[in-house]
């Protein structure tokens, strides 16, 4: 990591601090290349501007080496060895798997296709200590179009994720009605299935949904399922079109990840993982607990006392946004009067700062600090290579069910080094990862 005294640093980019740095041809040449693609793709972050890339620009591909994709890999072994232990005991009738799995789910919506088993999913990791820890697994997960995307804009390869959508055999996208702004990039997706296998995929919302016996892709938690009239949520439950993935509405309550460390079923979990599975996720996955709807005082002053390594996370509310992105996440060590009004909020059952967001529901997971990468983009406006220094790291690595066990697909990195927040936006850098 380069070394780059205090005064250089510029923020005249909205919430980014940056330095200047070398110009080299062939890197600028390159990131020019990658924006312009990203462009011509019209690819969209929320409601950014399709004449111009929704995020900072990377010059490069940002390179894992062979340590940290092994360990990606295993993790992502290890996730899917989770999911399915907890999804056993949840069809065997365990008090407590179901108890924390059922947050926030209509009984009609629950305990569905439990004879299949989750087959694509997405990890959001931050590396500490060169370790790759889980924040979140998302089953209903965008990236795809935006794989496609970097794939045209830096030469890294994402056919294996496509064709894990072409062997079985999905032709169309169900999307959740509340999430419109991911149409584009599913559109992006639905594009390269025709181009590449001569799929004829649809994209549609699940307000339309029809049972015509398709294979459909479900970009939508089934819990959210919720939103649609009863009629209409029988359908789709009873349709012969196939759901990829099933309609087992635990792998996304947000919660699943809790049960790895769960004290009342930490150790049946534990006895039907294995050791190597058992010993991947107590490396890289946080601690966490779903916190009590009437959490004592007792609790709410241990979290305040050790609110340095506490983030506090919506996995439920009524209103849904909030368990989508990063809109629903609390950092203890940022500010201990905040952290406190966030407790209270919780405690009340409410989103902090927004009180009719009612009925929500909390997790408390240990907090994890991302290792710190400079970072070079360019300039949107000057058309410089620029560093981002100190940059934390997120990874999104996209992993498929496999005869032969969890395949790493791809995947790609943000950073941002303004917040702990690290997302998608105007002041990140984004940028696919490649293995080598």
């Amino acid at each position: 990591m380069e070394t780059f005294a205090r005064q250089e640093r510029r923020h005249d980019l909205a919430d980014v601090v940056y330095v200047p740095t070398g110009q080299d041809p062939d890197r600028l040449s390159a990131a020019i290349g990658a924006e312009e693609a990203l462009v011509a793709l019209k690819v969209r972050y929320g409601g950014s501007d399709p004449s111009r890339a929704p995020w900072l620009v990377a010059s490069r591909p940002f390179l894992l080496g062979p340590v940290l994709t092994r360990r990606l890999e295993r993790l992502g072994a290890g996730i899917f060895a989770l999911c399915d232990v907890v999804q056993e005991l949840y069809a065997e009738g365990d008090p407590r798997v179901r108890a924390v799995l059922d947050i926030g789910v209509p009984e009609d919506l629950r305990g569905h296709d439990l004879d299949r088993r989750i087959e694509l999913f997405r990890l959001d990791v931050v590396v500490s200590q060169g370790i790759p820890r889980v924040t979140e697994m998302e089953e209903a997960f965008g990236n795809v179009g935006k794989m496609h995307a970097l794939e045209q804009a830096y030469g890294v390869p994402a056919g294996p994720l496509f064709h894990a959508f072409h062997v079985r055999g999905i032709d169309r996208i169900w999307m959740d009605d509340q999430y419109p702004t991911y149409r584009p990039e599913n559109e992006l997706v639905a594009r390269r299935m025709r181009e590449e296998f001569g799929c004829p995929m649809d994209v549609e919302f699940f307000s339309a949904f029809r049972d015509d016996g398709r294979t459909g892709w479900r970009f939508a938690y089934v819990k959210e399922l919720r939103q649609y009239e009863t009629q209409l949520r029988r359908r789709i439950v009873a349709a012969a079109e196939q759901l990829i993935n099933p309609l087992f509405h635990g792998y996304g309550t947000k919660a699943l990840l809790s049960l790895a460390g769960d004290p009342v079923v930490e150790t049946r979990i534990a006895d039907r993982l294995g050791k190597d599975a058992l010993a991947v996720l107590r490396t890289g996955v946080p601690r966490s607990r779903v916190l009590p709807t009437r959490p004592d005082e007792g609790l709410l002053e241990e979290l305040e006392a050790h609110r340095r390594d506490k983030v506090l996370k919506v996995i439920d509310a009524s209103a849904s946004e909030f368990t989508w992105g990063s809109r629903g996440v609390f950092f203890g060590d940022q500010s201990a009067s905040r952290w406190r009004r966030a407790l209270e909020a919780a405690a009340a059952g409410h989103v902090p700062g927004r009180p009719e967001a009612t009925a929500a529901r909390f997790l408390i997971s240990d907090l994890v600090d991302s290792d710190r990468f400079d970072v070079e983009f360019l300039h949107p406006q000057s058309r410089e290579l620029c560093v981002m220094p100190r940059a934390r790291i997120r990874l999104t690595p996209i992993y498929a069910r496999e005869a032969a066990g969890s395949r790493l697909l791809c995947g790609h990195t943000t950073f941002v080094n303004t917040s702990r927040k690290v997302h998608l936006g105007h002041h990140a850098v984004c940028t696919p990862f490649v293995r080598d």
